[in-house]
């Protein structure tokens, strides 16, 4: 074989493996959609403490609006955060001094309750 034909088969074998390693590939998987996500800290507080609320998984740089109630009741608004490029968010909230003692249910809500999340929380006597 002459050198031109060898560079020739060498540049097709090249091509044919090339395209078999591109025919193999699988393409990028999308992203699974993010599921927003809320906790409460501390659990259990005292009336006229503080509640933290962490989320994560909410649309980027968008307003969300905070509620909380007793579970399987209605919620009144208890405040609004605005979460990061990342889509997370953490508010303080304060526990009226006189708040009744039980269990409450935090939400955080956005595009009218389309995109939320919930934690749950319980006040207790000091």
């Amino acid at each position: 074989m002459t050198a031109s034909i060898r560079r020739t088969v060498l540049v097709v074998l090249l091509l044919s493996a090339s395209l078999a390693a591109v025919a193999g590939a699988r393409p990028a998987a999308a992203p699974a959609p993010r599921t927003p996500q809320l906790t409460a800290e501390p659990a259990a507080v005292q009336a006229g403490g503080t509640l933290t609320l962490h989320a994560t998984g909410f649309p980027r740089n968008v307003y969300v609006t905070l509620l909380a109630g007793p579970p399987n009741g209605e919620a009144a608004p208890i405040g609004g955060a605005s979460t990061g490029r990342r889509g997370r968010f953490t508010a303080t909230i304060r526990i009226r001094p006189h708040s009744s003692a039980g269990a409450l249910v935090a939400m955080a809500c956005h595009d009218a309750c389309r995109v939320k999340a919930s934690a749950r929380f319980r006040i207790v006597a000091r």
